[in-house]
């Protein structure tokens, strides 16, 4: 496989991944809360496994390949929260704190790769959407560990439609 295909294809994979979160999130706040925590588990998933294909392809800014790596391993530590709040059946505070952590490593990835891509002169917006939307699902996760749970919802559904926007 190239590296343009491996872009190419590990955008896609990375795009599926959002849009199957969005999803779940927008499931959550419609009142179906059945299974959206394994819905969340797989889009998270495609995020780390698509932005781990992008990451494999070498660039001249070491900026731009750390914040991708970084982003990788936030979306796969979120992946997990979301599994093990699917597999013990709710959030606890654990799991919460884990959601927390991947989603700042996503929103951090996001943004060292946006810096990089300004610096380069390159288009930058996707990546400073993302690095936001993956912000909001941090707070809104935040939130809900602190009991605020409707409005955490809202802050994580908002945050995966920026993201998706990225």
């Amino acid at each position: 496989m190239t590296e343009d295909e491996l872009l190419l294809y590990g955008a896609w994979v990375d795009a599926i991944g959002t849009i199957v979160s969005a999803y779940a999130e927008l499931r959550e706040i419609s009142g179906f809360n059945d299974e959206n925590d394994k819905i969340v588990s797989i889009g998270e998933g495609l995020q780390a496994v698509g932005t781990a294909m992008m990451g494999i392809v070498t660039t001249e800014d070491p900026m731009n390949f750390a914040g991708t790596w970084v982003d990788a391993a936030g979306a796969a530590t979120a992946s997990l929260a979301a599994y093990r709040q699917s597999v013990e059946g709710g959030e606890s505070d654990a799991n919460l704190r884990l959601e927390v952590l991947g989603d700042t490593f996503q929103a951090m990835g996001s943004a060292m790769s946006a810096l990089a891509e300004y610096r380069a002169g390159a288009p930058y917006a996707g990546n400073v959407l993302q690095s936001l939307g993956a912000t909001l699902e941090a707070l809104g996760a935040l939130f809900e560990q602190k009991s605020r749970e409707e409005q955490g919802q809202m802050l994580a559904t908002v945050g995966d439609y920026s993201s998706n926007r990225g």
